[in-house]
């Protein structure tokens, strides 16, 4: 089912492993390709570090405090190197883009995200990851906790380039975020 995505990324590092618990506890709440994908490579990083499979658990507080739904009950999947979260909304995959408050439908279901993610352009377009290579080249790998944010924040002035991106602690940047610029709508 992943082949072709790990053709194009054989990098996926694994943080853990997810639990039976946390398995059925989201078994009837997100996609069954995630669960599978859960089960087969567990949560980690892949993309040179872009994106995180991440659990949802760890990222509950801060989706709500970050994020007003449109509809109940969203579930963190993934986190970006650019202090970003995907979510499971609706049967829709959506990108909370806090850099630029916004949040945006990727796509309705799950079904093509791993393969949309095997097209090199898919990062800087329709995740807004233009400046991720260029921080990652100057300032090194991230760990699964870290990311790249602008400072100063681009809702605060700050200017979208990559040397205005240092590395942060994800959960706290997000927070930081949403205290001082507001949840995204």
């Amino acid at each position: 089912m992943f082949e072709e995505f790990f053709k194009q990324y054989p990098d996926y590092t694994i943080q853990e492993k997810p639990t039976n618990e946390t398995i059925e506890k989201y078994q009837n709440h997100l996609p069954e390709v995630l669960i599978t994908f859960w089960k087969e490579y567990g949560f980690g990083s892949f993309m040179d570090g872009y994106l995180k499979v991440v659990n949802p658990d760890e990222f509950a507080n801060i989706l709500d405090d970050s994020y007003s739904p449109v509809y109940q009950n969203p579930i963190v999947m993934f986190a970006t190197g650019l202090s970003d979260l995907i979510i499971w909304e609706n049967s829709h995959t959506v990108l909370l883009d806090y850099r630029h408050g916004i949040s945006k439908v990727l796509e309705s279901g799950l079904k093509y995200l791993f393969e949309d993610l095997t097209d090199s352009s898919y990062i800087d377009s329709d995740l807004s990851g233009k400046n991720f290579v260029a921080a990652k080249k100057r300032l090194g790998d991230l760990n699964f906790e870290e990311s790249f944010g602008y400072v100063p924040l681009l809702g605060l002035g700050g200017a979208e380039k990559s040397e205005n991106l240092d590395k942060v602690n994800l959960k706290v940047h997000i927070t930081l975020i949403a205290q001082t610029v507001g949840k995204i709508e």
